[in-house]
Order: structure tokens, then sequence, then C-alpha cells
């Protein structure tokens, strides 16, 4: 019996994934942005940052303080892991204030990529940070 062509024999292939669709920052609400902006001041972030900021804090969680991740222990404004919930100030117990949130994600950004605009080119090829 011939053998089907190597094409016909491949490997099966994943099921497509959702195509990501890009969130809008406009749509984050005022109070987190608010907050984003506080926190800049608190952590000496400069200002040039902001809209990086904002665009990885829409992509990740639309602005939604407290937001968890049923698949994962990622939670709030820049949906930490577990592993990162270290970065605010409180730890875990900093999840439902929108300043500490963002504390912890802009910690979280400074230390692993060093600015917003390196961590958003990160997330745009991977689509997480």
């Amino acid at each position: 019996m011939a053998q089907a062509p190597a094409a016909a024999r491949a490997a099966p292939t994943r099921p497509a994934r959702h195509p990501w669709v890009e969130k809008d920052p406009a749509d984050i609400l005022d109070a987190s942005r608010t907050a984003l902006r506080q926190t800049m001041l608190l952590e000496q972030t400069p200002s040039g940052e902001f809209d990086d900021l904002l665009w990885i804090m829409a992509q990740e969680s639309e602005g939604v303080v407290n937001l968890q991740n049923p698949k994962s222990t990622a939670r709030g404004l820049f949906q930490l892991t577990a592993s990162g919930y270290a970065n605010n100030p409180r730890g875990v117990d900093s999840f439902g204030n929108a300043v500490e949130e963002c504390q912890g994600g802009l910690r979280y950004i400074k230390g692993r990529y060093g600015s917003a605009a390196d961590a958003k080119a990160f997330w745009l090829v991977h689509k997480w940070f």
C-alpha cells in the first residue's frame, strides 16, 4: 500500500485560538487612570510612560480593579501572577486597591523590562508580559 504524501501525514494542527483584539485605552475608567497617574508619582515613573502603561493595563484588565483570571493566579490591573504579588506594597492584600495594584504592576515592569515601552513591545510579540 502506498504511503500518503508527507503533507497528509503531518501532525494535526491545534484549533485556532481566538484572534487577539486590541482594547482601546480610551475605555479605561477614570478612577483607574487617576490611580495610574498617582502611582507614577509615587514610584517616580517618568510621565512619558503613561500611554504605554495605560495601553498595557487596557490589554490586561481593561482597567478593572481586582480582576481575577479564572484560569490562572493572575489578578489586578496588570494581571500579576502569584510570583509577582510581592511587587504589591502589601502583597495579596493590595488587591482591591487601585493605587497598590498599579504599584505592583509598575514595579514588575521596571524590574523585568526597564521601561513601559519595552514591556509593551514584548506584549505585542507574545500577547502577555
